[in-house]
Parts: structure tokens; sequence; C-alpha cells
């Protein structure tokens, strides 16, 4: 049973709160806006405050909640990797689910997974998945990818593991391809050990997004080739994709769009998939809180 154990002063206009999960770990969550609840769970190599200025712009519709996903901030850390299972965190955004009495869950890649899953469990919710991380109809070579970046993970070469996720997920420059493995890992090591001196409310560190690397893969790995599971979802859904993107995430949202033939769509132009990050991060946080409003407003009023 989850319950809120404290509440901050605001912030930034970001008011932040912890909530106990199921397994009595701490989530922090940070709040601002007004109106129905809209929890939005970030995805990899980011933290609540890669969504600010989205939150910001769908403060006037929303009381929008940005979760602090494990091992950033003042949320509990993540178990063993070994004993990871994606329904840790689909109980911790459940948590905060419920203490904010939220009608609806926005998820961002592999946030999006765990979005899906807290709609499945919640068919009273609405939820809005910006490019959920599902490999679908081998629409990326993900096994090829894993038999590299599982065994950087298991002895703790990070610089080599976030290299391979980099590269092995479709993210960053294409350019990046054709730079040598060990510039970019040792600009990946180089950026790890720098000081990031003050962080944004909702921060976290390099190493701190570097550490959650591996599960998040491993959210990925598990829900491989399983994305026919969310044809059961049964509550408004908002499906949200980017121009730019890589083209197996686009593809996930087009078969998920076929899968629920009764879910809005929508699309970011000119955008790739850091599309609802702050815009100095490459996001375009207003065309997206655009997208949210229009899709999802009608179904929360």
């Amino acid at each position: 049973m989850s319950r809120t154990v404290s509440t901050a002063p605001s912030t930034d206009r970001l008011t932040p709160h912890l909530v106990s999960s199921e397994d009595d770990t701490p989530i922090e969550y940070f709040s601002t806006g007004t109106g129905p609840g809209l929890v939005i769970v970030h995805g990899t190599m980011q933290s609540a405050a890669s969504q600010s200025e989205l939150a910001a712009a769908l403060a006037g519709t929303f009381t929008v909640h940005l979760v602090n996903r494990r091992g950033r901030g003042r949320s509990g850390a993540y178990p063993a990797l070994e004993s990871y299972d994606l329904a840790l965190e689909v109980a911790d955004v459940s948590a905060v689910v419920a203490a904010t009495g939220s009608t609806a869950v926005m998820g961002i890649s592999s946030g999006g997974i765990i979005a899906a899953e807290v709609a499945l469990a919640q068919p009273s919710l609405a939820v809005v998945l910006f490019e959920p991380a599902l490999v679908a109809d081998g629409s990326l070579d993900l096994d090829a990818f894993l038999r590299r970046f599982e065994p950087e993970a298991a002895r703790g070469d990070v610089p080599a593991y976030m290299v391979t996720a980099l590269l092995g997920t479709q993210m960053g420059p294409a350019f990046l391809r054709f730079f040598p493995r060990r510039m970019l890992e040792s600009s990946t090591r180089k950026m790890i050990a720098k000081d990031p001196g003050t962080l944004p409310v909702g921060g976290a560190t390099m190493g701190e997004l570097a550490q959650a690397v591996p599960y998040d893969m491993r959210i990925v790995a598990q829900r491989a080739d399983r994305i026919g599971d969310y044809a059961a979802i049964r509550g408004p859904v908002l499906l949200i994709s980017a121009e730019k993107s890589p083209a197996y995430l686009r593809h996930a949202v087009g078969r998920l769009g076929e899968l629920l033939p009764g879910a809005r769509t929508g699309t970011i132009p000119s955008a790739g998939h850091s599309a609802t990050q702050n815009a100095k991060d490459g996001g375009k946080p207003q065309a997206v809180a655009e997208v949210v409003r229009a899709g999802l407003g009608a179904t929360q009023h």
C-alpha cells in the first residue's frame, strides 16, 4: 500500500514530494499546475527535470507530476540488476498515481513501457505514450546489441555499455556511428567524471543516469516482441511519435495504433526522440504540449 511520506516547499514552481512504493522504497516526484492529474514518466538518460518545460507548458490544463525514477534524486536505489523486474517500476508509478489521484499517465521511451503497464493494470486511466521503446516485428536487431551490452554491464564497464546503448538503440546524431569506439568511450568517461555543478530541480548527475541504463535495457528486453499485450489497454490512449525519430520507434507507435484502433495519434514535426525534453536538450516541449492538450484534454474534463 503506497503512502505519501513528505512534501517539501515549492521550488521554481515545482513542489517536491516523496511517496512510498509497494516495497517501501521512496519515490520522488514534483508537481505543478492546476486541473486533472497527469503523471509523466521519463525515459533513459533522463530525470524529472528533463520534462520540466513540458510540465510548465501543460500546467494551465493539468496538474502535472514529474516522477524521478529510481537511482535519481531522493528516489531510492534500484535492486541488483539480476533481480530487477519491470513490475517494480510499475508499482513505483502506480504509487504516484494513487498519491496524487491522477487520471492520466504519460510515458516517454522506456518510461512509455512502464506507463503502458500501469494503464493495463488500471483501465480507468488515460495514457499518453511517446515512442515507447518497444521492439516489434524485427524492427531492431536487439539480440545483436544485447550480446555486447550485457557483458559490458555485468563487468561494470560504464563507458563501454553507454556507447553500445547509444549506437545499438540508434540514439544521438548519425555521424557518431563513424567515430572510433575508443574515442566515444573516452568522451563518455569524461562526461561522467565532469562536475555537474548545481543541478536543476529534479535533476540527476551523469553518473546516476549512466548507472540506470542497464535497467532500462532490461525493460526493453523484457517486453521485446510483446507489443500485442497492449491491445488489452481499455482506457483512452494518445500515441505520439516524432518525425525524425528512429524507424523502429515510429514502427512501434504505428503498430500500437493498429492494435488500439480507438487511440488518438499525433506527430511532432521536425523533431526526434528528444522532442519531450527541454528546449536546450533538443526538445520541442510546446509542440508536444499542444498535441497532449488536443489529444487528451477532451477525455479529462
